[in-house]
């Protein structure tokens, strides 16, 4: 009898799927991509036929002013229907020929999204690994979670703004004149990071009661 409950645990244990997933092989995809797609770039770079944020050979420079308006007088092949207009959606300014200056100004623009998702898919990553040797309601993972969620709360705030002022002084030294950018907070990283917040506490209090059941038992 015993040998049969133990074959019936366990084909019951093989039945259950791994909670984890699809998240884990997707984050497992997406990381090692990146670490393939920043290997290419570097050696390309170090070859001479790449670019990395801006610095390399090669380097074709924008900054765009997220301001509509514009000239539309290429667009003369387009008619548009009665009460219409058309309207470009905004002003460019790229260089060839960048300054060090320029790039500088470019790399800050660029830098903090890159950042950003490194970092999350990176925290998300060894969050998972820790999930998967230690179990979910662990204090842990919900620390990582905890962790995950505040990087992005304030990635939301600071991203946008390290964005619009690296952009500023890029298109300063590409144009004279003055020119508005739009700050907005990155909603989506604001509200993935709220969440994963409220998901750590409910780790958090799955965690107490786990150990709780575990002294009464």
């Amino acid at each position: 009898m015993e040998g049969v409950a133990k074959k019936v645990a366990n084909r019951r244990a093989g039945k259950v799927r791994n909670p984890l997933e699809p998240l884990a092989s997707f984050n497992w995809m997406v990381l090692s991509l990146i670490v393939l797609g920043f290997g290419v770039s570097v050696v390309a770079t170090l070859f001479g036929s790449g670019s990395i944020l801006g610095w390399g050979h090669g380097v074709f420079i924008c900054v765009d002013s997220g301001e509509s308006g514009g000239d539309t007088s290429a667009t003369s092949w387009l008619h548009p229907h009665a009460g219409v207009n058309i309207g470009s959606a905004d002003f460019r300014l790229c260089t060839d020929k960048p300054s060090t200056s320029q790039r500088w100004w470019y790399t800050l623009e660029n830098l903090p999204g890159t950042v950003t998702v490194i970092a999350a898919v990176l925290i998300t990553f060894l969050a998972l690994r820790l999930a998967e040797r230690q179990g979910l309601y662990t204090p842990g993972f919900a620390t990582r979670l905890r962790v995950l969620g505040w990087f992005l709360i304030v990635d939301s705030v600071l991203t946008p703004t390290a964005k619009v002022f690296a952009a500023h002084r890029l298109w300063a030294s590409m144009a004279d004149g003055p020119m508005s950018f739009s700050w907005n907070v990155t909603w989506p990283y604001l509200g993935a990071g709220l969440a994963l917040l409220s998901l750590a506490r409910i780790m958090r209090v799955g965690s107490d009661m786990r150990e709780d059941l575990e002294g009464v038992v």
